[in-house]
C-alpha cells in the first residue's frame, strides 16, 4: 500500500503519502503489527504490563482534536463495530412489519438468535484467542500474569453475559413494537438516502454516538459506584477484579438495564432517524466491553484505564477518550503502583476486595482456584448472595422487575395513568430498592461513599443520572406499555 501511494505522487509529496498510508493501516484502531502484539503509544515495554504512565496520553484536548478530525471513529474500534452494526441492518434489519401484530415468538427469537450468535462469535475469539491459545494470540503481556480463569469463573460470567444478550433483545423487540405502534418516529432507508438534509442528519448522529457512549457511561458508571446500588447491583460486575473477554457484559441485570438505557436518548429525542441508529447504539453497547475487558495490554483495544477501574475499583469511571473528566474530579489513576494523581475517596490501597476480611496470616483474602491459581473473588464462582438483604434483592426484587417489565411490554396496552405507573416502578423501584436494603442491613458506609467528600459534584452527577439513564428507562417503557 505504501509504494502505491508512493508511486501516485510526486517525489516531494512522499512524506505525505507515508503519512497517509500510516493512517490507513490504522484504520479500526488496528496496530501495525495486526490485532495482537501491539501496545498503546505511551506503553513502556521495560515496565510490567500496567505500570506504564498514561498521563500523557489523555486531555480535553486530545479527545476534542480525535472527535474534530473524526480519528474517535475511523482511527479507532469504533469503525470495526460501526462495520459489524452496519452488516446486521442490511443483512438482519428490525421486524416492525411483524412487530406491529405483537410479540409472535418467530420474530423474537430470530432477534434473539442473532443476537445471540453476533455476540457469542465477538466475545468467543478474544476468549479463545486470548486464554485458550499457546501463544494468546501473539499477545504477551497480560496484566496479571498467574491469574486465569476456572471453569467455575467462567460459569458465572456466561450466565450474566446471557441475560445481558437477552435483555438487549428484549429493549430491541420492545423498540419495534413502539415504532409499529407509531409510539415513536423512524425513517426508512430509502427516505434517509432520498433527502439531503435527512442523511446529514443520521450521518452527523452516527459519528456522534461514540461521543454520546462516552459521556452516558461516565454517568451511569459513577451512579452504579454510588453505595446502594455498588453493594446490590454493580459489585456482581467487579467480581472480576482481573477481567476476561466475558466479563465485559457480566453485569447484574439491574445494572444492564440502566446500562441500556443509552440508546433510548438519540431515538426517542430526535425525529426522521434510521433504526440504523438505534441499533448501531446497542452494538456498541453490547460488543465493545469484550476486547476492553481482556485482561492484556497488547492487542488492538487494550485497555489499561479500564482495567486500572477494575483492579482498584475507585477511579478511572469514563473510558480513555472521558479521562479529563476523571482528572478533574480527582477520581483519575494513571498507572499501577503508587499514584501521583488519584485524591478520591477510596483509599489507595483498596481494590474490588476491599470488604473482605484479610486472612489470620494478613494475607490477600481473594479465594485460590485449581492450582493456587488466584480467582478474581470468594463470590466469583456462580454468584451465591453474600448476605440475607443481597438474597431478597437478587432472589426477590429483581425477579419481580423483569415480571413487571416482560408484562407491561407483552400484556394488552394499558392506560395513559398505569403506563406512567408501571414505567415508575420499573425505573425508580431499584435505587430505592437497594437504598431500603442498605438501610436495614445497617450498611456501616455513608451512603454517597465513595463520593461522601464531594459536594456540588455529586448532587450534579446524580442530577445528571436521573436524566441519563433513569428517565429514557421511564420513556421506553411507558411507551412499550402504550403499544
Amino acid at each position: 500500500m505504501v509504494k502505491l501511494l508512493e508511486l501516485a505522487v510526486a517525489p516531494n509529496d512522499h512524506q505525505n503519502a507515508s503519512l497517509l498510508a500510516g493512517a490507513m493501516a490504522r484504520l479500526g484502531g488496528i496496530h501495525e503489527e495486526g490485532l495482537f502484539g501491539g501496545v498503546p503509544a505511551f506503553v513502556d515495554r521495560a515496565l510490567a504490563p500496567g505500570y506504564s504512565d498514561q498521563t500523557k496520553a489523555l486531555s480535553l484536548k486530545s479527545t476534542a482534536r480525535d472527535i474534530a478530525t473524526l480519528r474517535h471513529f475511523f482511527l479507532s474500534p469504533n469503525l470495526v463495530w460501526f462495520a459489524m452494526a452496519l452488516a446486521m441492518h442490511l443483512g438482519c434489519p428490525y421486524d416492525v412489519d411483524d412487530a406491529a401484530a405483537g410479540w409472535a415468538r418467530g420474530w423474537v427469537l430470530k432477534r434473539l438468535a442473532l443476537n445471540f450468535s453476533v455476540a457469542f462469535a465477538y466475545y468467543g475469539y478474544w476468549h479463545a484467542m486470548l486464554y485458550r491459545t499457546k501463544n494468546q494470540g501473539g499477545a504477551s503481556r497480560k496484566y496479571e500474569p498467574d491469574s486465569w480463569p476456572t471453569a467455575g469463573n467462567m460459569a458465572h460470567n456466561l450466565w450474566y453475559w446471557s441475560l445481558g444478550v437477552a435483555q438487549w433483545t428484549f429493549w430491541e423487540c420492545a423498540m419495534c413494537r413502539i415504532w409499529a405502534t407509531g409510539g415513536a418516529d423512524f425513517a426508512t432507508d430509502a427516505a434517509v438516502l432520498g433527502d439531503s438534509k435527512l442523511l446529514l442528519k443520521n450521518v452527523a448522529v452516527l459519528l456522534l454516538v461514540p461521543v454520546w457512549r462516552d459521556f452516558h457511561f461516565y454517568v451511569a458508571h459513577r451512579f452504579l459506584h454510588v453505595r446502594a446500588c455498588y453493594k446490590y447491583v454493580h459489585g456482581l460486575h467487579h467480581r472480576n477484579a482481573d477481567p476476561e473477554p466475558f466479563s465485559g457484559m457480566c453485569m447484574h441485570p439491574v445494572e444492564h438495564l440502566y446500562y441500556f438505557s443509552n440508546a433510548f436518548f438519540p431515538t426517542l429525542l430526535l425525529d426522521g432517524l434510521s433504526p440504523l441508529v438505534f441499533l448501531w447504539v446497542f452494538v456498541h453497547l453490547s460488543i465493545a466491553p469484550g476486547a476492553g475487558h481482556s485482561g492484556f495490554e497488547d492487542h488492538f483495544q487494550a485497555d489499561q484505564y479500564h482495567y486500572l477501574h477494575h483492579r482498584k475499583f475507585e477511579c478511572n469511571y469514563g473510558s480513555p477518550s472521558s479521562a479529563f473528566l476523571d482528572q478533574f474530579f480527582g477520581t483519575f489513576r494513571e498507572k499501577l503502583g503508587k499514584s501521583g494523581a488519584y485524591s478520591g475517596g477510596a483509599a489507595d490501597e483498596q481494590t474490588a476486595d476491599a470488604f473482605a476480611k484479610p486472612n489470620k496470616d494478613g494475607s490477600d483474602p481473594a479465594a485460590k482456584g485449581p492450582k493456587g491459581r488466584t480467582v478474581w473473588s470468594k463470590e466469583g464462582y456462580l454468584g451465591r448472595p453474600q448476605s440475607a438483604t443481597h438474597f431478597v434483592y437478587s432472589c426477590v426484587v429483581t425477579p419481580a422487575l423483569a415480571a413487571l417489565a416482560v408484562f407491561v411490554a407483552t400484556g394488552p396496552a394499558l392506560s395513559e395513568r398505569d403506563a406512567s405507573l408501571a414505567a415508575l416502578l420499573v425505573s425508580v423501584f431499584p435505587v430505592v430498592a437497594a437504598l431500603v436494603l442498605c438501610w436495614a442491613s445497617r450498611d456501616a458506609l455513608s451512603w454517597r461513599w465513595p463520593f461522601h467528600k464531594e459536594r456540588g459534584a455529586f448532587v450534579l452527577f446524580q442530577a445528571l443520572a436521573g436524566l441519563c439513564c433513569v428517565l429514557p428507562v421511564f420513556m421506553a417503557t411507558r411507551l412499550v406499555a402504550l403499544a
